[in-house]
């Protein structure tokens, strides 16, 4: 491979996958301590990547490398102050009331980057965290907590105080040094806590339903010997396998009623990076000239969002719920061993 070959390889690469080859090129311990700084959207992107990224040739991934470090030459400059060193500074240049104004700013922005952290850990259980701490802490904790999470836990704090942490939350200004140690304390323990009781979360009728949807043997013939365990469990699987990939198995006349149905506008966002067997199906049942309008749209669409994506897709099996449930279309979650 020539040398403008590997530079068109590279390039092909998003951001997000640079990001995710720099991050596997430092090691475990060092990619932890940089994603602890991303946003919980931002460590979903990059962890995704890292999961995918494979064949990459190692001329390349210096490549990407070197464009990081040569990145990192031209913006980096004198390490960081330590709290201490900068509080102590500060209060000699300004005096004390100056320097405290900017010092709590400063911490503010630490708080912040702390609290990120704590978007992962249930809400619930953040609200159980914090319900022996004073009220003037726990809405400063909920003040810098990202606004949805905060949402969360306060449901799930007593109700008959929730006018008086919103009334202190709406009162704050700023907080001084001591209070910003006192809730960096309060987040590190918290998550020190979570770290040591939590454990993951596993549904496994959603994974034995995301196990026979992709399952390329006989799903009929796996169902009927489930059944032998347990019928109701069963029932539970054949809920959850009700997802967008099952359409690839349909019958010709429901995929027909399902594209009258459904809003080409949906479809084009649905479609992006689906299976391609997937959209061949879908694709069979439109006229020529809708597939050739759906394909323009998702061409000059480019890349989207992965939460759109599911969520068109969750709007679509919405109407497909609808259509079976009332009889007008007849869904195959699998395909039912027939006789003559």
């Amino acid at each position: 491979m020539n040398t403008a070959e590997s530079t068109q390889k590279q390039n092909k690469l998003n951001p997000v996958e640079q990001t995710a080859l720099v991050l596997l090129g430092m090691g475990e311990d060092a990619a932890a301590k940089v994603l602890r700084h991303f946003s919980r959207d931002e460590t979903q992107r990059v962890t995704r990547a890292m999961a995918k990224l494979s064949g990459i040739k190692s001329d390349n991934a210096h490549r990407v490398i070197q464009s990081f470090f040569d990145d990192f030459r031209q913006h980096s400059g004198i390490r960081g102050a330590s709290k201490e060193y900068l509080s102590n500074t500060l209060r000699k240049a300004l005096g004390n009331d100056l320097a405290k104004g900017l010092l709590n700013n400063l911490y503010g922005d630490e708080i912040r980057n702390n609290m990120q952290r704590l978007q992962w850990v249930d809400s619930e259980i953040l609200a159980r965290f914090i319900a022996d701490e004073h009220p003037q802490m726990q809405a400063i904790f909920l003040a810098y907590l990202p606004a949805d999470s905060s949402s969360d836990v306060l449901k799930h704090l007593p109700q008959d105080y929730h006018d008086e942490l919103l009334y202190r939350i709406a009162r704050l200004q700023d907080i001084d040094h001591q209070i910003a140690n006192d809730l960096n304390d309060l987040i590190e323990r918290c998550i020190e806590q979570v770290s040591v009781t939590q454990s993951a979360p596993l549904s496994g009728v959603k994974q034995v339903a995301d196990i026979i949807n992709r399952f390329q043997g006989d799903r009929a013939a796996l169902m009927e010997m489930l059944k032998l365990h347990d019928e109701n469990v069963v029932e539970e699987i054949e809920e959850n396998m009700f997802e967008f990939l099952v359409l690839g198995r349909q019958t010709e006349e429901t995929m027909d009623r399902l594209v009258q149905e459904v809003p080409l506008e949906l479809w084009t966002v649905a479609l992006k990076g689906a299976d391609i067997t997937l959209q061949q199906a879908i694709k069979r049942s439109m006229p020529q000239r809708m597939v050739k309008a759906l394909e323009d749209e998702m061409q000059v669409r480019g890349a989207l969002p992965l939460s759109r994506v599911e969520q068109s897709r969750q709007e679509i099996m919405q109407i497909v719920r609808e259509l079976s449930d009332s009889g007008e279309v007849e869904l195959l979650l699998y395909q039912e061993p027939t006789v003559e």
